[in-house]
This record gives structure tokens, sequence and C-alpha cells, in this order.
């Protein structure tokens, strides 16, 4: 007998086989399967694929023919097995086993079942993207995020949305489980950066609307530390929209879920930035609890990271809660010593520590200090100057409104060289959204 599957063509009359299959059993394995005649003849047709048969009605006929008298040829024996999905010694045994039980009513072949179990593992192997690829992605975003310490936001935001992009592309086609996962990780990194930097920018609405992408495709990823990124991003976007209870609500959704990582002490920080006094002083005093806890290196970094410097920024922002001018310069000074023994500190945090120790100076009378603090803010070109800084210096412009600089004239310059600062084309402020305890 031929190989199993394999029909070639014969001209004129097939083989006659001594042992004719049986037609009471073609007509089982027909019926078994849910055909009538006529799809049988279909069947038929497929299964000899180039080869000539006859026309459909001539076979409908043979095939009548063979149920009544049985089927002697080996050619369409061959066929039928291949019809049925069976091996060829399988056919005179009838439909019984195995074959039955799956066969019986369900209009599909065997062979059918068989090819489509095999297409569907060979889509599962297919892939549109590479973990080259997938790796270049990730070491580009890690970049980016590590150069948003030092670089103005504006081109960043484009090289993360330069990445975001491809993602979004790639997830519209087909890869394997594991690198959909990866994708969805990466864009949803790339959300929560672009949300962050963004809302540096004050752009408040487009910021949101990536804060919210970076939590679905970090749920997707099914990825605590991505999710833990997207509520950092979410509660800064929300506490400069004046939305506190809600950044709180976010930050402490993120502290609970986050790694033991450095983004868990700023989620603690940004909870205590945005809570009333006395659950602030709890939420920084786990942020010093998360600092002594740390064993994982962060998701991404760069503004989602906190060390020492940036956690005493939070703690200087706090005293300024309390109208304390001697614990706000005391908090800048513990973070002077932590960039003094090594600590990485963003240009960021850095102006918000001067901004923190220039108000707290001018509280206690000391504008020409205060003014001496200010000066590498004013020196930032515009493409540096975050919408932070501004609502910073909206604090101190109030300061100099009160009744201690009337007269001033220390008063007067510092406040018209804040006026200069917000002069310039791009530089403007959104309202900080807690109020100080201003000291006269």
């Amino acid at each position: 007998m031929r190989t199993p599957g394999k029909v070639s063509a014969v001209h004129g009359d097939a083989k006659v086989r001594a042992m004719p299959v049986d037609g009471g059993v073609l007509r089982a394995w027909r019926r078994d399967l849910g055909w009538d005649v006529p799809e049988m003849a279909r069947r038929l047709r497929r299964a000899a694929k180039d080869d000539p048969v006859p026309v459909h009605d001539a076979l409908v006929r043979m095939i009548r023919r063979w149920e009544r008298e049985g089927l002697r040829t080996e050619r369409y024996e061959l066929l039928y097995a291949a019809a049925l999905g069976i091996r060829p010694e399988r056919l005179g045994c009838g439909p019984t086993g195995a074959e039955a039980a799956l066969g019986a009513g369900s209009g599909f072949p065997l062979e059918e079942l068989a090819a489509g179990a095999v297409e569907l593992g060979r889509r599962a192997e297919v892939t549109n993207v590479g973990s080259g690829t997938i790796g270049q992605l990730d070491d580009a975003l890690a970049r980016i995020a590590r150069e948003y310490s030092e670089s103005p936001p504006a081109p960043l935001i484009h090289r993360a949305a330069a990445i975001r992009v491809p993602v979004q592309a790639l997830l519209a086609e087909h890869q394997r489980l594991d690198q959909t996962r990866d994708l969805y990780l990466i864009g949803a990194k790339s959300c929560a950066f672009l949300a962050w930097a963004l809302s540096d920018l004050g752009h408040q609405r487009t910021a949101a609307a990536h804060g919210r992408t970076a939590l679905i495709l970090a749920d997707e990823a099914g990825h605590p530390g991505a999710r833990a990124l997207a509520l950092c991003a979410q509660s800064k976007i929300a506490f400069f929209d004046g939305s506190l209870r809600l950044a709180a609500g976010l930050a402490r959704q993120g502290f609970e879920c986050c790694p033991p990582n450095s983004t868990r002490v700023l989620l603690a920080c940004q909870e205590a930035d945005a809570a009333a006094v006395p659950a602030a002083a709890g939420a920084i005093e786990r942020a010093s609890r998360a600092c002594d806890e740390l064993a994982a290196a962060d998701d991404l970094g760069g503004p989602f990271s906190c060390g020492h410097a940036r956690h005493a920024g939070y703690a200087m922002s706090l005293r300024l809660r309390y109208g304390d001018p001697a614990a706000v310069l005391a908090a800048v000074q513990t973070a002077a010593d932590a960039i003094g023994a090594g600590d990485e500190c963003s240009y960021g945090t850095a102006m918000q520590l001067q901004l923190g120790a220039a108000i707290a100076l001018l509280q206690t009378g000391e504008a020409e200090a205060a003014a001496a603090r200010l000066a590498p803010v004013f020196g930032l070109p515009p493409a540096r100057r975050l919408v932070t800084f501004g609502a910073r210096l909206a604090q101190a412009r109030v300061v100099l409104d009160g009744p201690r600089y009337r007269g001033s004239r220390p008063g007067a310059e510092l406040a018209a060289e804040i006026d200069a600062y917000f002069s310039e084309p791009g530089t403007w402020a959104v309202p900080y959204p807690v109020r100080l305890e201003l000291t006269t």
C-alpha cells in the first residue's frame, strides 16, 4: 500500500483490490461524520487536490455504488482515508473508538482538526518583534529617564513619544504572549514618563491621558512596578489639578503595590505633599522607612527615583506648610549633605531646594539671602523652566507682597526679578495647590 495521505494520479481504472472495503463500513464512516453523499463527493475531490477525479455528479453515483457493492480500488481507498483523516488501514474497520467519539455529528474530519491545531501552533510561534527590538526600546526609554535629571523636558518628550508609537503599532499585530507583555510594559513605562514630563510643562490634560493609558497597559502587563509608575504620574497630575485627596489616594495605592525600590519612597513623599498636615507627617515617616528597606532596582528611574536629597526636599515642603523656617533650612542642609556624599540629584530637585530655602529666608526677613538662593533659578533658560518652579516663585511673591516688605528695597528688587522671570516667553506656573503658613 502507498504512503498514507499521498495520492498520485491514476489514469483509467485504478488498481483493483482483492478484498474490497465493505460498502456498509463506508456508509458508517460517512454517516458518523454527518455527511450526505454529495458532501462525501466534495470531500473526496478536496482530498485528491490536483489529481484528476470525475465530475461531482459522476462521483456521487460512484459513492452510491461503492456503498452498495463495496470499494475495490486502491486509489479511492487512499482518497477515502485522506478525506476522513484516518490511516488507510483503519478504513475497513469502521468508525469505532476514539475516531467515532470525536467525529460523530461534528462535521469535521480528523485531518482538518489536526490541520487546525497545527495552524494554531504556527500562529502562536509567529511574531512581529524579537527580543532584541524589545531590549532596544526598553534601553532607549531608560536612557531618556536618566537624561531627564539634567536635560530640558521637551526634546525628551519627543524621544519618549517616538518609543510609544512603534510599541502601539507592534501591539496591533501579532507576537508571542511573553513579547506582548513586554510591549505592554514598555508602553506603560513610556506613557508614565510622558505623563510626568508633560505635567512638568503644564500640559495637564495631555498628561492625564497618558497617565490613564499607562495604568491600563500596566494592568495588561500584570506588572506591579509599572502600575506604581502610572499611579505615581497620576498622583502628580491630580496634585497640580488641585485634587489633593485624589492625589494622596493614588500615591497610597502606588505605595502599596510598588516593589521595594526608590519609587516607593517617592510615592510616600507624594502622599505627604497632598495629605493634610497630620497625615502628611506619617507619610513622610513611611518614606523614611522605605528608604531603609530598599531591596530592588527602580523600574524606570529618572523622575521616578527618589534618593535622600529628594526625600529631604519633600520633608522641606512639609516644613514650609508648618510655617517653620528653621526646620525648612535644616531639611535643605540635609539634602545638601546627601548630595555632597554622592547622592544623585536632578536639577529639578536642586531648584526646588533653593526655592524652598528662599521662601523660608523671606519668612524671616532675609530678602538678600533669598535672592542669592533664587539666582540659579532665574538663570535657567526657558527650556529648562518647569511649571513647578513658577508655582514656588508665586508663593515667594505672595510673601514679598506681605506687610514685612512694604517699602523694602531688597524686597522690591526681588519681586521685580520674579516678575521678569514670568515675563520670559514659555515661562508660566500652575498654582501651587498647598497654601503656606506664612510667617510675618
